[in-house]
């Protein structure tokens, strides 16, 4: 209710993100996917110092929502700024209202399109939080807190729509901060969330006398995404070769990496670690005894 009449009711469904690449010079380089998403603006909020109820308060919005792969990548909100915002927008994940967050990334004004007044459809952007990727758990509801500094004029813009077209959430409101939350069941913001489903590598080593093999095969239904292999070689007297590492930007269904580690120089009796990692893999670990003979390796 709060929502509805803000604003005239339009339709914001052709600013859907599609798929694309999440990169940077130092970042990961995976492709996300959209996940959960309420894209139909049929009004505005402020978000921050407001007298929207008759009083003056900081006004903090959440959206609820379920999603449905393991990793959270990012998310958007659909918003603007007043003219007189300085200080930045806040994007917090939880498990629920109160908890500590799981996630949360700030964004500066200058990133919001600026208005003065209620925005209009055409005033409002998609604005990107994208914050340290989450593991989640599929069917479980989260909560996409939105909110800033409470300082006199110092407010966002938030859209949504005063119907519950999204059926996996709802809208939250709390004018204290955060401390109390009251439920709109009947109103969602607009906003999308990005994602990777889980994948499952395998770790075998091929024995060989000077340089082993590790061949590390996606088992999964999906492509594993920003691979890492890391080998340390523990125990024994090892004058070259303690570390080994490699990586591959992409592993699809099916297919294998390898990776050869040597040459290593020493004696004794050792334990040869492999450690996989990626943007949607769990850590995978395999410990292989072993024993050096100069640059002779043995597998046991």
């Amino acid at each position: 209710m709060v929502l509805y009449g803000l604003g005239a009711a339009v339709s914001a469904t052709n600013q859907n993100q599609r798929c694309f690449e999440k990169s940077t010079s130092l970042g990961p380089s995976y492709i996300d996917e959209l996940d959960q998403s309420m894209t139909d603006f049929d009004g505005a909020l402020p978000l921050g110092q407001t007298n929207i109820f008759g009083f003056y308060a900081n006004l903090s919005i959440a959206q609820s929502f379920i999603p449905q792969k393991e990793v959270l990548t990012r998310t958007y909100f659909l918003m603007a700024r007043n003219e007189s915002t300085t200080y930045p927008c806040f994007l917090a994940l939880r498990e629920n209202l109160t908890a500590e967050n799981l996630a949360m990334v700030s964004v500066e004004p200058s990133e919001f399109p600026s208005v003065n007044g209620t925005p209009t459809e055409e005033q409002v952007a998609w604005i990107e939080f994208n914050f340290a990727d989450v593991w989640v758990v599929p069917g479980k509801t989260y909560y996409l807190v939105v909110y800033t500094a409470n300082i006199t004029d110092n407010y966002y813009w938030i859209s949504g729509n005063g119907t519950n077209i999204y059926q996996n959430g709802t809208v939250l409101l709390s004018i204290d901060d955060g401390k109390t939350w009251s439920e709109f069941a009947d109103a969602d913001g607009c906003f999308k969330t990005y994602g990777l489903y889980e994948t499952f590598l395998e770790i075998t080593m091929t024995p060989s006398s000077i340089k082993p093999t590790i061949v590390i095969k996606n088992v999964g239904n999906h492509t594993a995404w920003d691979v890492t292999v890391n080998c340390t070689v523990a125990g024994g007297f090892v004058l070259i070769g303690r570390v080994f590492s490699d990586s591959q930007s992409e592993l699809l269904p099916g297919e294998e990496m390898t990776f050869q580690i040597g040459p290593i120089l020493g004696f004794g009796k050792v334990i040869i670690r492999i450690q996989v990692t990626a943007a949607n893999v769990k850590e995978t670990v395999h410990e292989q005894n072993a024993v050096i003979l100069l640059f002779f390796i043995i597998l046991r």
